[in-house]
């Protein structure tokens, strides 16, 4: 009569302790699924980003864990996921987990307890001040880049995306920008000689990746009133 309820003790302690474990690792894969989302909130909303692959976020993040789904019921096809953000609406992000915890030992008439997690956020879209106040005028922003010279009115202008192709190494010195230049190595990523390089139109570089970071093109949103010395896009704004 002791060893069954000594066996049964220890698999409700050691369920008790794999379960928060395992409910603690649940949490944190919310926690990076859901700030990252939140941070890639704006791209998705104003400049048609990619949208954050929560779902495969956290499904990668629990099944890299020492012992994974050990106490979870039917293992990884036991686990539940619901991406309910709406980003383009209102900005909120949601995404819910729900799973059921189960005895190591099936036999023992311990039960099973079904758990559901939650990340509740909001993506990093800026706010609107004073938005019940309809009597004042509406600030007016623009879009800029860090060496640029014009401001944009639409977030999504072709000029604010760097359009790169690809040519041949051999081909480099007889390729010119649109200003008439000549390209020269990128000091960033160095590129070899030989196979396929990357240039821009605007750009005096040529590069070894496109991914190359010089490649990236930083851009600002500013109020109207802060673009002094700026001229208008000819393509957005003219």
């Amino acid at each position: 009569m002791v060893f069954p309820l000594f066996l049964f003790f220890m698999a409700t302690v050691l369920l008790s302790i794999e379960g928060v474990r395992f409910q603690s690792n649940v949490q944190e894969a919310l926690h990076q699924a859901g700030n990252k989302s939140s941070v890639m909130g704006f791209e998705v909303k104003y400049m048609d980003g990619k949208k954050n692959d929560a779902i495969g976020q956290i499904r990668e993040y629990l099944g890299g864990q020492m012992v994974p789904y050990l106490c979870a019921d039917n293992g990884a096809e036991g686990i539940y996921i619901q991406d309910l953000s709406r980003i383009e609406d209102n900005g909120q992000i949601e995404i819910k987990v729900t799973y059921k915890l189960r005895p190591f030992v099936r036999f023992l008439p311990i039960g099973e307890l079904q758990v559901q997690d939650r990340f509740l956020g909001h993506a990093w879209t800026g706010y609107c001040e004073n938005p019940g106040n309809t009597d004042q005028t509406q600030e007016v922003y623009v879009y800029i880049t860090k060496s640029g010279m014009k401001y944009h009115v639409q977030h999504n202008c072709t000029y604010l995306r760097v359009q790169t192709r690809a040519v041949n190494y051999d081909e480099i010195d007889s390729a010119r920008n649109e200003s008439g230049g000549k390209y020269d190595a990128c000091r960033r990523c160095w590129p070899a000689k030989g196979g396929l390089v990357y240039i821009t139109s605007d750009g005096s570089s040529y590069h070894g990746r496109s991914d190359c970071s010089a490649l990236k093109r930083t851009v600002y949103m500013i109020p109207l009133c802060e673009a002094e010395g700026y001229g208008t896009c000819s393509k957005c704004a003219g």
